[in-house]
């Protein structure tokens, strides 16, 4: 007897097909939810301390700007479009060169957004976006070959960030000190500059008025002195500068082109999950009269007892729901390795809760209809064996 319940397990392809059929929706679920998580990190910069990114400031402009009462911290940089090798391929890449380390988490590079960080001193670290490492094949403390103003530095990749894939090919963040020091030498110009406000509103009045003098022309580079004045004055006009990066309206933009993907996104994402929900929920319902449909009669007849049947269905049912956790496990597994999902996210949590709360549901719903169908069975054989 116990030979036969070994070699029964009552678990068949049939129970399969539901399990893979829930597995095919969660994983439909989780693509949806990568391409709502990547939409999301194009926010990201509101993450920062950032509130302004101006153009071209001149020493005395961040000297003024950095005594504002309004302003927390202004960080210049020096830009450089660089290309940047790594082991998959070379990518070019938006190079941001600023003064000190210390100041890194007032640029769009914030503590809030960093992914993985050496614990290694480097002579010239490179701090990089996340679309950046990946494109690249960059890890933490690699090396990337750079040329600089026609010299070759080699740089070690010391923190990886999260993108907000303003920039096409990724953004990286330099220092100013070793080789870089030595190649821009003491008189570089600064790019443009980070600024964090305490005060936006009081900021913002003052910025709409900014005009960067930073990369103004000498009087040399003219043939004539009313050229030179003409430059001047049109330097004065704003429209004649690049516009200052305003990081609220830019957020602001940011909602209303992407709102109504992010929510359909994430509804189509929730109904997946529902949809595979109610695929288990069909499936184990089901389980008790899918097993005395095949089984029961065969057992009744093999002389296996009503307690007998119920530890065998036990064992059935439990295999049943395992199944449905591997399922969720693949399921979380493939949407991280695959699909760069964060492992805990509300798309995971909702599968799994799902899981074991329907599956409770089930088993009570379930419970005593094996006794049922037992008895109801016996009955028929006693009747056929008295009719025989």
């Amino acid at each position: 007897m116990s030979k036969y319940k070994n070699k029964r397990l009552h678990v068949s392809a049939f129970d399969f097909v539901f399990v893979v059929i829930f597995l095919v929706l969660l994983m439909v679920s989780a693509f949806f939810w990568a391409e709502r998580q990547e939409t999301k990190e194009k926010f990201n910069i509101g993450q920062t301390k950032v509130d302004f990114i101006i153009e071209a400031p001149s020493l005395d402009q961040v000297n003024e700007i950095k005594a504002r009462s309004d302003v927390d911290k202004i960080v210049p940089y020096v830009y450089r479009s660089v290309d940047i090798k790594g082991d998959k391929k070379t990518v070019n890449s938006n190079m941001y060169i600023i003064e000190n380390t210390d100041e890194l988490g007032y640029t769009v590079f914030s503590d809030s957004l960093k992914l993985e960080e050496s614990n290694i001193a480097a002579d010239n670290p490179l701090y990089v976006s996340s679309d950046l490492a990946k494109n690249a094949g960059l890890s933490i403390n690699d090396t990337a070959n750079i040329t600089l103003s026609g010299n070759a530095v080699e740089f070690t990749i010391t923190g990886i960030y999260k993108s907000d894939y303003r920039n096409v090919g990724g953004t990286a963040v330099a220092i100013m000190k070793n080789d870089v020091k030595k190649i821009c030498g003491d008189k570089y110009k600064y790019n443009g500059a980070y600024v964090c406000s305490n005060d936006v509103n009081l900021t913002q009045s003052y910025i709409e008025k900014y005009v960067g003098t930073g990369d103004i022309r000498s009087a040399d580079e003219f043939d004539n002195d009313d050229a030179y004045k003409r430059y001047l004055e049109n330097r004065k006009d704003k429209k004649s500068t690049e516009s200052t990066f305003y990081v609220s309206a830019f957020l602001k933009e940011l909602e209303r082109r992407y709102n109504s993907k992010l929510n359909r996104d994430f509804f189509i994402s929730i109904a997946f999950i529902v949809g595979a929900a109610l695929i288990l929920l069909i499936d184990l319902c089901g389980k008790p009269d899918h097993y005395t449909k095949k089984d029961v009669e065969k057992d009744i007849r093999n002389n296996f007892t009503q307690e007998q049947e119920k530890q065998m269905y036990g064992q059935y049912n439990f295999w049943g729901f395992f199944l449905y956790v591997v399922a969720v496990c693949i399921f979380v597994m493939v949407s991280y390795l695959v699909l760069g999902n964060d492992v805990v996210s509300a798309n995971n949590i909702s599968a799994f809760v799902l899981t074991i709360v329907l599956s409770i549901i089930a088993r009570g719903s379930t419970r005593g209809k094996l006794v049922k169908k037992f008895s109801i069975v016996s009955e028929k054989i006693k009747k056929e064996s008295k009719g025989k």
